[in-house]
Protein backbone atom coordinates (compact mmCIF):
# COMPACT_ATOMS: atom_id res chain seq x y z
CA UNK A 1 0.00 0.00 0.00
CA UNK A 2 2.84 2.58 0.73
CA UNK A 3 3.98 2.39 -3.05
CA UNK A 4 1.27 4.58 -4.25
CA UNK A 5 0.55 6.84 -0.78
CA UNK A 6 0.70 10.18 -1.41
CA UNK A 7 0.09 11.39 2.34
CA UNK A 8 2.87 12.26 3.00
CA UNK A 9 3.76 14.62 -0.11
CA UNK A 10 3.95 18.31 0.23
CA UNK A 11 1.08 19.92 -2.16
CA UNK A 12 2.91 22.75 -4.42
CA UNK A 13 0.77 25.91 -3.80
CA UNK A 14 2.35 27.51 -5.87
CA UNK A 15 1.80 25.11 -8.93
CA UNK A 16 -2.08 24.99 -8.09
CA UNK A 17 -2.36 28.38 -7.76
CA UNK A 18 -0.37 28.74 -11.46
CA UNK A 19 -2.69 26.04 -12.79
CA UNK A 20 -5.87 27.83 -12.00
CA UNK A 21 -5.03 31.52 -13.05
CA UNK A 22 -3.62 29.50 -15.98
CA UNK A 23 -7.39 27.77 -16.65
CA UNK A 24 -9.70 30.64 -15.61
CA UNK A 25 -7.43 32.70 -18.07
CA UNK A 26 -7.54 30.66 -20.99
CA UNK A 27 -11.75 29.57 -20.21
CA UNK A 28 -12.17 34.26 -20.60
CA UNK A 29 -9.51 33.31 -23.60
CA UNK A 30 -11.80 30.62 -24.99
CA UNK A 31 -15.21 32.39 -24.94
CA UNK A 32 -13.93 35.39 -26.38
CA UNK A 33 -12.62 33.55 -29.27
CA UNK A 34 -15.71 32.24 -29.50
CA UNK A 35 -17.17 34.89 -31.52
CA UNK A 36 -15.09 34.37 -34.23
CA UNK A 37 -14.59 30.64 -34.33
CA UNK A 38 -18.85 30.61 -34.65
CA UNK A 39 -17.84 31.50 -38.63
CA UNK A 40 -16.47 28.25 -39.19
CA UNK A 41 -18.96 25.79 -40.15
CA UNK A 42 -16.85 22.23 -39.28
CA UNK A 43 -17.17 23.60 -35.73
CA UNK A 44 -20.80 24.83 -35.44
CA UNK A 45 -21.29 20.77 -37.15
CA UNK A 46 -19.02 19.33 -34.02
CA UNK A 47 -20.73 20.91 -31.63
CA UNK A 48 -24.11 19.87 -33.05
CA UNK A 49 -22.85 16.60 -32.96
CA UNK A 50 -21.94 16.42 -29.42
CA UNK A 51 -25.51 17.83 -28.56
CA UNK A 52 -27.45 15.45 -31.18
CA UNK A 53 -24.69 12.08 -29.39
CA UNK A 54 -25.12 12.87 -25.86
CA UNK A 55 -29.16 12.97 -26.28
CA UNK A 56 -29.49 10.09 -28.14
CA UNK A 57 -26.67 8.11 -26.06
CA UNK A 58 -24.32 7.48 -28.92
CA UNK A 59 -21.57 6.48 -26.85
CA UNK A 60 -18.94 5.38 -28.49
CA UNK A 61 -18.94 8.64 -30.92
CA UNK A 62 -18.75 10.93 -27.57
CA UNK A 63 -16.61 8.19 -25.09
CA UNK A 64 -13.60 6.95 -27.31
CA UNK A 65 -12.52 10.72 -28.66
CA UNK A 66 -12.64 11.81 -24.77
CA UNK A 67 -10.79 8.61 -23.67
CA UNK A 68 -8.18 9.07 -26.57
CA UNK A 69 -7.80 12.95 -25.87
CA UNK A 70 -7.30 12.73 -22.50
CA UNK A 71 -4.45 9.46 -22.59
CA UNK A 72 -2.51 11.81 -24.34
CA UNK A 73 -2.94 14.71 -22.19
CA UNK A 74 -2.09 13.23 -19.28
CA UNK A 75 1.11 10.91 -20.69
CA UNK A 76 1.70 14.49 -21.66
CA UNK A 77 1.58 16.21 -18.52
CA UNK A 78 3.15 13.05 -16.69
CA UNK A 79 6.22 12.92 -19.08
CA UNK A 80 6.82 16.73 -18.56
CA UNK A 81 6.54 16.23 -15.11
CA UNK A 82 8.76 13.11 -14.66
CA UNK A 83 11.31 14.04 -16.98
CA UNK A 84 11.77 17.41 -16.65
CA UNK A 85 12.37 19.38 -13.80
CA UNK A 86 10.04 22.25 -14.99
CA UNK A 87 6.36 21.06 -14.37
CA UNK A 88 5.07 24.59 -15.29
CA UNK A 89 5.81 24.03 -18.82
CA UNK A 90 2.32 22.15 -18.04
CA UNK A 91 0.49 25.75 -18.10
CA UNK A 92 1.22 25.43 -21.71
CA UNK A 93 -1.31 22.51 -22.07
CA UNK A 94 -3.57 23.36 -19.14
CA UNK A 95 -4.24 27.11 -21.54
CA UNK A 96 -4.89 25.02 -24.30
CA UNK A 97 -7.21 22.77 -22.68
CA UNK A 98 -8.88 25.45 -20.81
CA UNK A 99 -9.15 27.52 -24.26
CA UNK A 100 -10.96 24.47 -26.30
CA UNK A 101 -13.11 24.49 -22.98
CA UNK A 102 -14.17 28.04 -23.57
CA UNK A 103 -14.96 27.91 -26.76
CA UNK A 104 -16.65 24.59 -26.99
CA UNK A 105 -18.69 25.48 -24.11
CA UNK A 106 -19.78 28.65 -26.25
CA UNK A 107 -20.24 26.49 -29.18
CA UNK A 108 -22.07 24.39 -27.57
CA UNK A 109 -24.52 26.86 -26.21
CA UNK A 110 -25.23 28.33 -29.37
CA UNK A 111 -25.74 25.94 -31.50
CA UNK A 112 -27.85 24.43 -28.92
CA UNK A 113 -29.70 26.43 -27.29
CA UNK A 114 -31.53 25.22 -23.97
CA UNK A 115 -30.61 21.40 -25.16
CA UNK A 116 -26.96 22.67 -24.94
CA UNK A 117 -27.49 24.13 -21.64
CA UNK A 118 -28.66 20.92 -20.27
CA UNK A 119 -25.61 19.17 -22.01
CA UNK A 120 -23.09 21.83 -21.00
CA UNK A 121 -24.46 21.94 -17.07
CA UNK A 122 -24.61 17.56 -16.68
CA UNK A 123 -22.17 16.44 -19.06
CA UNK A 124 -19.69 18.54 -20.26
CA UNK A 125 -18.44 20.91 -17.54
CA UNK A 126 -18.19 18.07 -14.95
CA UNK A 127 -16.63 15.63 -17.50
CA UNK A 128 -14.10 18.38 -18.18
CA UNK A 129 -13.25 19.70 -15.18
CA UNK A 130 -12.85 16.15 -13.53
CA UNK A 131 -10.23 15.70 -16.82
CA UNK A 132 -8.32 18.77 -15.21
CA UNK A 133 -8.17 17.90 -11.72
CA UNK A 134 -7.14 14.45 -13.01
CA UNK A 135 -4.58 16.16 -15.34
CA UNK A 136 -3.57 17.91 -12.24
CA UNK A 137 -2.82 14.67 -10.15
CA UNK A 138 -0.84 13.12 -13.03
CA UNK A 139 1.91 16.49 -13.20
CA UNK A 140 1.83 16.42 -9.84
CA UNK A 141 1.78 13.30 -8.21
CA UNK A 142 2.58 10.22 -10.23
CA UNK A 143 6.13 11.08 -10.39
CA UNK A 144 6.34 10.30 -6.84
CA UNK A 145 4.96 6.71 -7.41
CA UNK A 146 6.93 4.06 -7.50
CA UNK A 147 8.85 3.42 -10.61
CA UNK A 148 7.24 0.10 -11.56
CA UNK A 149 3.86 1.30 -11.89
CA UNK A 150 3.91 5.21 -12.33
CA UNK A 151 4.26 4.82 -16.80
CA UNK A 152 0.90 3.16 -15.79
CA UNK A 153 -0.77 5.53 -13.62
CA UNK A 154 -1.87 8.24 -16.66
CA UNK A 155 -3.26 5.11 -18.25
CA UNK A 156 -5.70 4.03 -14.90
CA UNK A 157 -6.17 7.76 -14.82
CA UNK A 158 -7.59 7.91 -18.80
CA UNK A 159 -9.62 5.13 -17.50
CA UNK A 160 -11.05 6.06 -14.74
CA UNK A 161 -12.58 9.50 -16.63
CA UNK A 162 -13.30 7.77 -19.07
CA UNK A 163 -15.76 5.83 -16.65
CA UNK A 164 -17.02 9.02 -14.94
CA UNK A 165 -17.88 9.93 -18.00
CA UNK A 166 -20.02 7.32 -19.08
CA UNK A 167 -22.06 7.51 -15.78
CA UNK A 168 -22.41 11.53 -16.79
CA UNK A 169 -23.70 10.70 -19.95
CA UNK A 170 -25.97 7.13 -19.02
CA UNK A 171 -26.76 7.56 -15.54
CA UNK A 172 -26.73 11.24 -14.17
CA UNK A 173 -28.10 12.70 -18.17
CA UNK A 174 -30.84 9.76 -18.55
CA UNK A 175 -31.88 11.11 -15.16
CA UNK A 176 -32.26 14.58 -15.75
CA UNK A 177 -33.89 13.27 -19.70
CA UNK A 178 -36.30 11.52 -17.72
CA UNK A 179 -37.37 14.35 -15.29
CA UNK A 180 -37.43 17.18 -17.72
Amino acid sequence: MRNLSFCSEKWDKRYALAFLIALICSIICGIVLCKFINYNAYLRNLAGDYVYNVFNFKNSNILLPHFLGDVLYFYIFFAIGYFTKFKYINLIFVFLRGLFFGVYTALIIMVGAFSGVIVIIFVFVPATLISLALCYFAGEFCIKADKKYCFFIPAALALIDLIIMALLVNVVFRVIIIIV
